[in-house]
């Protein structure tokens, strides 16, 4: 008798986002630009929007994976997601523009684990992890990364 599984989306979704941190996969994104091969990720620093994008894209929540934060956005909200206020597991976090110390100015995005949780990949580390989904307070209680956008899909529960 062949037995009938059901695949727990959300519950996969969930596992891969945690299950992620460390690792080494998003780092590069290779192009031809100008007859030369050039990793636009710059092997790692830039890596968030690849990140999150190809996880997405994994799980069919996008159409492909993106290099930059303005068309990860763009395909989330074509393809079903929606904004909203309430923090769930899974959520993907938008946060503020940061200047950075040579003048560029970045966005970033990652997912909400709960608990006050998030992973990202970070410049610094070069992969994701997990950190405050706010990166902390300062020691006047502000939020040292204000959250922009939260959007959320049917997939979330």
């Amino acid at each position: 008798m062949k037995k009938k599984l059901k695949i727990f989306s959300y519950q996969n979704y969930l596992g891969m986002i945690k299950a992620s941190q460390g690792s080494q996969m998003f780092r590069h994104l290779y192009v031809l630009e100008n007859k030369q091969k050039k990793d636009i990720l710059k092997n790692g620093e830039l890596s968030c929007a690849y990140y999150v994008s190809s996880i997405l894209k994994i799980f069919d929540l996008i159409s492909q994976p993106h290099a930059t934060v303005k068309s990860t956005i763009e395909d989330i909200l074509k393809s079903g997601w929606q904004p909203t206020r309430k923090l769930k597991p899974g959520n993907v976090l938008v946060w503020q523009e940061k200047e950075f110390p040579n003048g560029t100015i970045h966005k970033h995005v990652g997912f909400y684990l709960g608990q006050d949780k998030a992973i990202s990949h970070r410049y610094e580390k070069k992969m994701p992890i997990i950190h405050h989904f706010t990166y902390g307070q300062t020691q006047t209680g502000q939020l040292k990364r204000k959250i922009i956008q939260i959007l959320t899909h049917p997939i979330i529960r």
